[in-house]
């Protein structure tokens, strides 16, 4: 028994098929992207003065001086723990 395959419910597109040409994309709806920051002024909430800001943090920038010595009490203390002698630079 013999069974012809092009008969055998075939795609009516496989002859427009070209593997070697690449199909063209069609424009993509960019949907609420372009939208996306649009009022946002309005949205974030105006905070007082008095407002928590849990990301907030206050510092102080050290002197060069201030963070040398800093370091060397780091590392004197470093050594100490991991017993090694460190000879710490005098500028």
């Amino acid at each position: 028994m013999s069974v012809d395959m092009n008969s055998q419910g075939s795609d009516s597109n496989e002859e427009d098929y070209d593997p070697n040409c690449e199909e063209e994309e069609e424009d993509e709806d960019p949907g609420d992207i372009e939208d996306y920051y649009d009022g946002v002024a309005n949205d974030v909430e105006q905070q007082g003065a008095v407002a928590f800001d849990p990301e907030e943090y206050q510092f102080t920038c050290l002197t060069y001086k201030e963070s040398e010595s800093t370091l060397n009490e780091h590392m004197a203390t470093l050594a100490a723990t991991l017993k090694f002698s460190c000879y710490l630079s005098i500028m």
